[in-house]
């Protein structure tokens, strides 16, 4: 192991909890801001990420395991001996292939050279105490939401939230899976390959592989870091992107030839599935409000080989421009969310207080009014998030259809999705972790009524 690697994930996590970094973004700036000198081995790369999204992973049970343990308070430590405990913590409980002593003394020895020594001899005892203790950390948790809290690391709000919406037995599904490893999904790009090469590829590069029954060009992989073998692979030919934003690019039912929008399209991930969906032929305007983010998506498009793709800095939730009212057959609206469908690959979102999304359903209503005005007669509408917050999703939907009678539901062609969940097929959906194996996803489906509109 590099002396370094456990430092610099002691390092991330205090840049996430003291400087308010997004984790992906704190780590990628980590593994990557380096030069020849300091090059982080792929081994250390594995053990960062683990100690670094284990720690994130399961906080309130870490801080419950160190109160238990220690005469201080969590909030009442240095910053850098709190992350030290949480890390020291983590390795104790989660990691069994690091030694109990390895991890206790390597926290130590890093203790010292951050310049925490006088803070030393206390980390040292309150990890023995926890090794000591390790078979009963839990034993005194109480069968409710607050035990639920620390045994899954999800806060009492959430869990409430979840119980509220979907029902007691689902909330506590969706706890528990909150820290089981999201899938690797990969979604072939067919514009570059075709699936029966691409398959030989991992054949012989012995990747094993699962094809997805109901999505084309859809794979999972057992070994995400197996993928680091495909070196003759075309690049471009593949990318990550969960099965359900998959699902939401089959449910608008995209042809050939068609005229289609993504409203929020950034980084570009539907779009690109759209236009292969499309056999590259039609026209898909990708719109986003960040221009950085147009540029990037922009650039990858050009990379992937999609030409039926126009990019366009827009903000969806502002007024529809005279030239794109009624100028699309089918038009997604995949708007910005409070994520909690994907803590599994964002674990720190689920430490949001669930007042800060307060505001987010009149800015998605804002994008879906704005957006249904580009439709044509007898097009399609769809509406989808990552969020599993029925406020966000069904209240919004429904707000949308007392608003719109010139849109009435449409089935979701996704007919498998809904049999996950013993249900007939509706015009929405939401896919659950726990049940269909997907991020957490939301997805609606509108079509505008053309008698309705001939009469307005």
């Amino acid at each position: 192991m590099n002396k370094n690697a456990r430092r610099l994930a002691t390092e991330a996590l205090i840049s996430v909890h003291q400087g308010g970094g997004y984790s992906s973004a704190v780590l990628d700036l980590l593994l990557t801001d380096r030069n020849d000198e300091n090059a982080i081995s792929s081994a250390d790369r594995a053990l960062i990420s683990r100690l670094f999204y284990g720690v994130l992973e399961r906080l309130i049970t870490l801080d419950y395991i160190i109160e238990r343990h220690s005469s201080v308070r969590i909030k009442k430590m240095h910053p850098i001996v709190r992350e030290l405990l949480r890390l020291g913590c983590y390795q104790l409980i989660y990691m069994d292939k690091i030694p109990a002593s390895a991890a206790v003394n390597e926290t130590v020895k890093l203790a010292r050279s951050m310049k925490q020594d006088k803070a030393a001899g206390f980390i040292n005892a309150v990890l023995r105490a926890v090794k000591r203790n390790r078979d009963h950390l839990f034993d005194d948790l109480p069968d409710n939401e607050q035990g639920l809290s620390v045994r899954t690391s999800c806060p009492v709000q959430l869990i409430k939230l979840w119980s509220s919406d979907y029902g007691n037995k689902t909330a506590v599904l969706l706890a528990e899976s909150a820290n089981q490893p999201p899938p690797v999904t990969i979604r072939l790009n067919t514009i570059k390959i075709k699936q029966k090469e691409f398959e030989n590829i991992l054949k012989k590069a012995e990747i094993e592989f699962t094809k997805n029954p109901f999505l084309s060009a859809c794979y999972d992989i057992k070994d995400g870091t197996c993928l680091k073998r495909l070196a003759e692979l075309p690049e471009n030919c593949y990318y990550h992107q969960d099965t359900a934003s998959q699902f939401c690019c089959m449910a608008l039912g995209a042809q050939p030839g068609e005229r289609v929008a993504d409203v929020c399209a950034a980084p570009g991930g539907k779009s690109l599935t759209l236009a292969q969906l499309m056999e590259n032929e039609g026209e898909i305007l990708a719109g986003e409000i960040n221009p950085s983010k147009c540029d990037a998506m922009e650039q990858r498009i050009k990379l992937a080989g999609a030409t039926n793709i126009i990019t366009v800095v827009r903000d969806a939730s502002k007024p529809c421009p005279s030239s794109l009212i009624e100028k699309f057959d089918r038009v997604l609206c995949d708007v910005p969310c409070s994520g909690l469908g994907v803590i599994r690959r964002k674990p720190e979102i689920r430490y949001k207080p669930i007042d800060s999304f307060a505001s987010l359903p009149e800015i998605q209503l804002s994008i879906l009014n704005e957006s249904s005005r580009m439709v044509r007669q007898s097009g399609v509408l769809q509406y989808s998030t990552c969020t599993l917050n029925k406020a966000e999703n069904e209240q919004v939907t429904d707000r949308f259809l007392s608003l719109h009678p010139e849109f009435s539901p449409r089935i979701l062609p996704i007919e498998n999705c809904f049999h996950a969940l013993t249900r007939q097929p509706s015009h929405q959906i939401t896919l659950l972790p726990p049940i269909h194996g997907t991020d957490g996803f939301y997805i609606a489906g509108f079509t505008k009524n053309a008698k309705t509109a001939e009469s307005r």
